[in-house]
């Protein structure tokens, strides 16, 4: 195994076969540090459509209602949310099997 000597180019700090300095912890290693902006941009990417995405209306009434001030209204607005939820959940699934299905 040959032996590369890399240069950091913050501290200038010789290092042997690291990704890594070992001096400041910088990264040394090109397609490392390309590896983990590319992961870092898209976990960004997904943060942003998280945040951008609009609820439907039936879901944003139903979250709303479960921060009412009065509790039973809350709690009946959150009985109505995990209903809507689950029926929402069985029928992705129903369509999901019917798709696998059709799709052999």
């Amino acid at each position: 195994m040959s032996k590369t000597y890399i240069k950091c180019l913050k501290c200038n700090t010789v290092n042997l076969n690291l990704d890594y300095c070992s001096n400041c912890g910088a990264i040394l290693n090109i397609v490392l540090k390309r590896k983990l902006e590319r992961e870092k941009r898209a976990e960004e990417k997904l943060e942003l459509e998280r945040l951008t995405e609009k609820p439907s209306t039936i879901e944003a009434f139903l979250r709303k209602g479960s921060k009412h001030s009065n509790i039973i209204i809350r709690l009946i607005f959150k009985l109505f949310y995990y209903i809507w939820f689950f029926f929402a959940i069985v029928i992705g699934g129903l369509i999901a099997a019917v798709i696998s299905t059709v799709a052999g």
